[in-house]
């Protein structure tokens, strides 16, 4: 069925009426009116936004028809925010791109967004150097600003991070703005500064997700990752977001010091509540520049992802990475996988959507699903990829999404140097754009830590 949408979505005459239906004007961005209206909402539409929805209401139909599937189905997805702007931008991406293999969608589904270099710790890896705040740092009438303008770019989801969020006294006033705005939001901590005051109010303001970092199972461990005594407040700042009824996850960043702790750390973000483990690609960028020494080599990271693709189904713990040589190993041991950040258990009937669905997503999704804002409102393609291709507040957006040439280089799978360019997994995986740079210094590099360039 997957394939029969492509061929029908992604022909000429298709693209120049789903042109029609995404363009912009006086109204706003028509393909989410049309989307709010096939939801059930009451929408003020002019002639050409009611032609637009006509139109797309009888694409949605047809596919839902070929699905076995109705309308009442998708609509309360639909009156979510994050995926009716996350299918108005795949419905752009397509307009403007066509289905291309890995896809880019027309605006980033999510931004993350380093809101301030101000930390209460000091850690060793940290890829933003990150401890005074910045003197250029947004105030809150600029951050306000940069998230309506990210807003009107079609944003679906913007990741909060740092630095440690909570040293910005304004933080949820930002975050305020985003809801207004009608866009989703996650959290990056370090949990040391969540209360039980602030996990309340992160729920009242329906935070999507927190992720909180665990570098260590043991308090040795941990604080020598971050230069500080804090495991056992990291611990209780857990516990107050499990309590508070948010979707927590763990994160770790895999290095020769922890790896050995790995399998603990997952069994303690288990005890605690945490619905997801995140093993995170350690990046040798920002301080962690001086600690190259530290990173797993391709067999070590090899079998460290192998390992968490096994324990997927054991688990009341979803398992997941950064890596995106994850999507490749999930599919080797028997499990299907979208992309290295969702995984699933092998179902022979949804193997080829899966399979369709992984190309079509694939893997890294620096500079085609998601970018980077620094505090100062400076765009970068990954927070681990320290290139500065414009500024939120003195740029437009999406002239910088659609053309600057960094982007492009990062969209052209076919023009990567070394293995990743020829890989037979290039569509899923792609390599870490970010290590190509911080090992390299050209995002078109190949992946130094994937253990198929190893041999190559």
């Amino acid at each position: 069925m997957a394939r029969l949408v492509e061929k029908w979505l992604d022909n000429p005459v298709s693209r120049t009426i789903l042109r029609f239906c995404t363009a912009r004007d006086a109204c706003g961005r028509r393909i989410e009116l049309a989307l709010r209206k096939y939801a059930g909402e009451d929408v003020s539409m002019c002639f050409r936004c009611s032609t637009a929805y006509r139109v797309t209401a009888g694409i949605l139909n047809s596919i839902l028809g070929k699905a076995n599937l109705d309308k009442a189905t998708i609509q309360p997805n639909l009156r979510d925010p994050m995926w009716r702007k996350g299918l108005a931008s795949v419905l752009e991406g397509i307009a403007e791109y066509g289905i291309s293999r890995p896809f880019t969608g027309f605006s980033p589904f999510l931004i993350v967004w380093n809101v301030t270099r101000a930390c209460n710790l000091n850690c060793v890896h940290c890829y933003e150097r990150a401890r005074i705040r910045a003197p250029d740092e947004l105030d809150t009438v600029g951050a306000k600003l940069a998230v309506r303008k990210l807003a009107a770019a079609g944003v679906a989801y913007i990741a909060f991070s740092g630095g440690e969020p909570f040293m910005r006294r304004d933080v949820f006033e930002i975050i305020e703005e985003v809801r207004r705005n009608e866009m989703v939001f996650s959290l990056a901590t370090n949990g040391t500064l969540v209360t039980p005051e602030a996990a309340a109010r992160l729920k009242e303001l329906n935070c999507a997700f927190v992720q909180v970092s665990l570098d260590g199972a043991t308090p040795q461990t941990h604080d020598s990752f971050r230069g500080a005594k804090s495991f056992e407040r990291t611990v209780e700042g857990i516990r107050n977001l499990v309590a508070a009824g948010i979707q927590v996850g763990v994160a770790a960043t895999a290095t020769k010091h922890n790896l050995s702790e790995i399998p603990s750390i997952v069994d303690k973000a288990e005890e605690l509540g945490a619905m997801v483990f995140m093993s995170y690609n350690f990046i040798p960028t920002g301080r962690g520049a001086t600690m190259k020494e530290k990173d797993l080599n391709p067999k070590e990271r090899e079998e460290l992802l192998t390992w968490l693709a096994g324990q997927i189904g054991k688990r009341k713990i979803s398992l997941l990475s950064t890596a995106p040589q994850y999507s490749r190993i999930c599919a080797g041991v028997g499990q299907l996988s979208l992309t290295h950040f969702d995984t699933f258990g092998q179902d022979k009937e949804f193997a080829e959507s899966a399979r369709f669905l992984g190309e079509f997503v694939g893997g890294c999704g620096a500079g085609r699903l998601y970018a980077a804002l620094e505090p100062n409102g400076d765009i970068e393609p990954c927070v681990f990829i320290p290139l500065v291709v414009g500024n939120i507040l003195r740029d437009d957006f999406l002239e910088v999404w659609h053309n600057h040439p960094t982007f492009k280089k990062i969209r052209d799978r076919k023009n990567f140097k070394g293995y990743c360019g020829i890989c037979e997994h290039r569509n899923i995986c792609g390599g870490c754009r970010a290590r190509a740079y911080a090992y390299f210094g050209d995002v078109t590099e190949s992946d130094p830590g994937c253990i198929l360039n190893q041999k190559a």
